[in-house]
């Protein structure tokens, strides 16, 4: 009976969270819409949200970090130190953003340029929206690990209904641009970064006591954990983006939105697996602490392959037919990439779960091999872009399923990767701590 239950709050929890998540990304990429008339500036807007991606990738770390610390609080005092560490770690943020912008400000019009920007300030935009970005891992990871799961959902889903308000209005008032797509998204993260961090039960501190916090702070240990979760975390964000700045660097500016309307569609199976992984995971964490056994992976894995089936099939059916929803009949071109994204996605998507499952076991080892397989597969993209981007003078699709090949390639090594790293884990750990 007690399983059956586990069973159904896991459904639950994770239902409302990919509740939470379709909204948000149904909003998220309802923005595209509003961006693409400016086609010139389409896939500058849209490499900026993948720059962000990358920027937030050591945040990604914290909140695994701070997901573990909550998961293993009990106390009133764990709880104040939490609330210390969070403090001081968004210090921390705010004078190196500080320092990042002025530098971006007076030295930023070559990388713009290079990056094919329509100006410098869409990159100081980005950076600015970066600041919340890097924040946000770490309260959702507070909200995580206490499995307060309905706000963790209410945070997540303002994240993208803000940001559509936000660019219809400034679409409507200003006209199509970048940079009014950039406001959009900042105001998004600033919305659910403030409901996440309101939310979280935490202690609250006076702010004369907040500078004070940085010298209380053990960065020694939060560093010995942040590295590896970091690492391990971020290496998937890093395979699920990296592509899109590397195509918007080498291929041409006009066709690149096209790509990324494609690359936009099949990045959604990550962003739909997302929440079993953010419900699987401070449960996991909490089984080990009280030494109790879980099937959540198993269940997770199970859930996570279905859902990969069927969007790959619906990929091979109608790969058309996102386009038809969101974009008008010039974008119906670049439909046989869909089905090649979807796929290429499916082994990424089954990495990510087993990746985690390992950070919340605490066996860091798989965190140190993923860089090797990031560095290995941009080299590969790097290269094959500069050779594609001669097919592509007059938009050739094929040289752009090119492209998702080597991406394809990249993510079946790094599922690989992961799986030996669990079959090693659970060769040397007592297969009755899954049992039941």
């Amino acid at each position: 009976m007690a399983e059956q239950e586990s069973k159904l709050a896991f459904l639950r929890q994770s239902g409302w969270l990919a509740l939470a998540t379709g909204i948000a990304g149904l909003t998220s990429y309802a923005v595209h819409p509003f961006i693409k008339d400016a086609k010139a500036e389409y896939g500058a807007f849209t490499a900026m949200l993948q720059l962000l991606n990358l920027i937030a990738i050591p945040a990604i770390g914290l909140q695994a970090v701070f997901t573990h610390k909550a998961a293993e609080a009990k106390t009133d005092d764990d709880h104040k130190r939490l609330a210390r560490e969070q403090i001081a770690i968004g210090i921390v943020v705010f004078a190196l953003a500080a320092v990042a912008f002025a530098w971006v400000y007076f030295n930023g019009n070559a990388l713009a340029a290079s990056m094919k920007l329509p100006s410098l300030n869409v990159l100081l935009l980005t950076l600015a929206a970066g600041v919340f970005a890097l924040l946000l891992p770490m309260v959702y990871g507070v909200l995580q690990g206490r499995q307060r799961f309905f706000w963790l959902g209410w945070a997540m889903l303002s994240l993208g209904v803000v940001r559509l308000a936000a660019v219809v209005g400034l679409v409507h008032s200003y006209g199509a641009s970048a940079l009014n797509g950039m406001v959009g998204v900042g105001l998004g993260f600033l919305c659910a970064f403030l409901i996440a961090g309101t939310t979280s039960g935490l202690p609250s501190l006076h702010p004369a006591q907040w500078l004070r916090c940085v010298t209380q702070v053990d960065w020694r240990a939060l560093l010995k954990k942040f590295v590896p979760l970091s690492l391990g975390a971020g290496a998937g964000i890093y395979m699920m983006s990296v592509d899109m700045v590397v195509v918007q660097r080498y291929f041409d500016a006009e066709q690149t939105g096209l790509y990324a309307a494609a690359g936009m569609i099949g990045r959604a199976l990550i962003f739909f697996v997302g929440p079993m992984v953010m419900v699987m995971f401070p449960k996991i964490v909490r089984s080990r602490a009280e030494q109790k056994p879980t099937d959540v992976l198993r269940l997770t894995l199970l859930l996570t392959a279905g859902l990969c089936v069927v969007a790959g099939g619906l990929g091979m059916l109608v790969p058309e037919l996102p386009l038809k929803l969101v974009y008008d009949k010039s974008f119906l071109a670049v439909a046989p990439l869909v089905t090649w994204f979807i796929w290429a996605m499916v082994p990424l998507a089954l990495a990510v779960v087993l990746v985690n499952n390992l950070l919340a076991r605490s066996d860091y080892a798989v965190a140190y091999a993923l860089p090797v397989v990031c560095a290995g597969y941009t080299v590969a993209l790097v290269q094959a872009a500069s050779g594609l981007v001669a097919q592509s003078a007059d938009f050739n699709v094929h040289a752009y399923i090119g492209v998702t090949k080597i991406i394809g390639a990249g993510n079946l090594v790094f599922l690989a990767v992961a799986g030996i790293f669990t079959w090693l884990h659970y060769r040397h750990e007592p297969s009755v701590e899954e049992a039941r």
